[in-house]
């Protein structure tokens, strides 16, 4: 019997990544708003380097669990974006995104986007977990507490698109 490799616990701000940006109209859709798929971009860029840095080592992006598109961001207005780790699984990791932005003339602050993510960390040994993660704001720790649900929905969301994939047709 082999035993399995178990690190230690290791709090969000080991990994928490924060980020700002200014909206520029090279950045805007044809609404007049910030493009979404930049945000997705962003997203997956700074969810895939908090993984990297829990995990300390390569990983995959596995899924966007979902991602809330909130209010929208406008040309002018900074953008801030942090990103941790929401849950451990054995061997994936959820990142929560979150995405503020803020009037360049008020300061006003607002939520604009909100996202969750799950990264998969690759070259393990067969034995080896992940560590743990301990939140350290009441926003942290919340959101934490509420990954065991999100995992279960998403999992139950693999299951259906298994079934899904049966009856995909792949002729155009």
């Amino acid at each position: 019997m082999q035993k399995t490799i178990i690190k230690k616990s290791k709090k969000t701000s080991e990994s928490r990544i924060r980020s700002s940006y200014s909206i520029m109209p090279t950045d805007l859709n044809t609404k007049g708003t910030l493009y979404g798929a930049r945000l997705l971009e962003f997203a997956d860029n700074l969810a895939g380097s908090v993984a990297i840095r829990h995990a300390r080592g390569p990983v995959t992006t596995a899924s966007i669990d979902s991602f809330d598109f909130i209010k929208p961001f406008k040309v002018g207005q900074f953008l801030f974006i942090e990103a941790f780790i929401s849950g451990v699984g054995n061997q994936s990791m959820e990142i929560c995104v979150k995405f503020v932005g803020e009037d360049d003339f008020t300061g006003e602050r607002f939520l604009g986007a909100l996202a969750f993510l799950t990264f998969r960390a690759k070259g393990l040994e067969e034995d080896e977990i992940l560590p743990k993660i301990q939140g350290e704001s009441e926003e942290e720790i919340k959101i934490i507490d509420g990954y065991e649900i999100r995992r279960a929905i998403l999992k139950e969301k693999i299951k259906r698109n298994e079934e899904f994939k049966k009856i995909i047709n792949l002729d155009f």
